[in-house]
């Protein structure tokens, strides 16, 4: 019920006392995924949700965050909402197109105990680095004998990964995976997917 206009020119502070009344998108004939609109004004989670469910594409907590600051420049530069396909266009551009290409050209993996140590040969700008590294796991393996090779002190901060729905929805063992990474390097935290 909403305070009639003597009272309000009185006190123009006095909150409006309106029913919030939920909306289930089903009772408009409508799919939740049809009312989500992306703009500047958006969220991680809208953003999330959108990747997600067009693309099979779930975001950590801490790559939504990195991420959401590249869509609110495009909305805001356009000054419109933020079509899934546009969305997935910056999220690929963002992180699957990289700068620089590095390339595994060889590795070796063996294990000895509780310690994984690996052997690769990366190339990078036309360049070949040989790295060696142990640890526990593959990737620590890698990242250790990564920041001996480039004399940069890197961090393994977090890493997950998960299948991508094949073109029919499913997920199988040959379905195609997305891992996210997030590294600190000389203490400069950088997120990236592979």
């Amino acid at each position: 019920m909403a305070i009639d206009e003597e009272k309000r020119s009185v006190d123009p502070e006095t909150a409006w006392e309106v029913a919030y009344l939920p909306i289930d998108p089903r009772d408009l004939g409508r799919t939740y995924q049809q009312v989500i609109r992306i703009n500047s004004q958006s969220g991680k989670g809208g953003v999330a949700y959108v990747l997600e469910q067009d693309y099979g594409i779930q975001m950590p907590r801490w790559m939504q965050v990195d991420f959401s600051p590249y869509v609110q420049a495009v909305a805001e530069e356009s000054e419109s909402e933020v079509s899934p396909v546009i969305i997935h266009e910056i999220f690929t551009e963002t992180y699957l197109v990289p700068e620089q290409n590095v390339a595994i050209n060889s590795y070796q993996l063996n294990r000895n105990g509780h310690k994984d140590i690996l052997q690769a040969e990366l190339s990078a700008e036309q360049q070949k680095v040989a790295i060696r590294g142990e640890g526990k796991g593959v990737l620590d393996a890698f990242v250790r004998g990564l920041s001996e090779a480039i004399n940069h002190d890197i961090v393994l901060i977090d890493y997950n990964e998960h299948a991508l729905p094949n073109k029919l929805g499913a997920e199988n063992e040959q379905a195609e995976a997305i891992a996210y990474v997030q590294l600190s390097i000389q203490g400069t935290r950088y997120c990236v997917c592979s």
